[in-house]
């Protein structure tokens, strides 16, 4: 699975890089909202899923969702905060998001986020009906 991870923090940025990849996935990273548009765009793109911060200079995690979701519709998408509050959460899931993580989390929570937001569409059930 090729991943996108946007985040405006270098060393989390290569942290995940090189946990994803230790688990087999290819990963593509983007230190902040606007070069992951651009990298969206790009027609050799290949991205599966996308893994954004929330607060970042700019555009922040949410409003990066919502212009993806004009379109990329189907693109998995987890929202991940050290701000993790209840309405930062809805608000994430209201844009579209698949997942949402709180940091600090650890290889093993964001890999069992990936399959979570893989198995259902944005804001709906899971794809097996659950």
């Amino acid at each position: 699975m090729k991943i996108l991870v946007v985040d405006d923090e270098i060393d989390q940025l290569e942290s995940l890089r090189r946990g994803l990849k230790s688990r087999g996935h290819s990963v593509a990273v983007a230190r902040d909202a606007e070069l992951a548009v651009q990298m969206l765009g790009e027609p050799d793109a290949a991205i599966d899923l996308m893994i954004t911060d929330y607060a970042m200079p700019g555009l922040d995690g949410s409003g990066l969702v919502e212009r993806i979701r004009k379109t990329h519709v189907e693109l998995p998408i987890i929202m991940m905060s050290a701000y993790g509050r209840n309405e930062l959460v809805i608000e994430a899931v209201g844009h579209g998001c698949n997942g949402f993580i709180e940091k600090p989390f650890t290889l093993d929570g964001i890999v069992r986020e990936i399959e979570k937001a893989t198995a259902r569409p944005p804001g709906g059930e899971e794809k097996d009906g659950r």
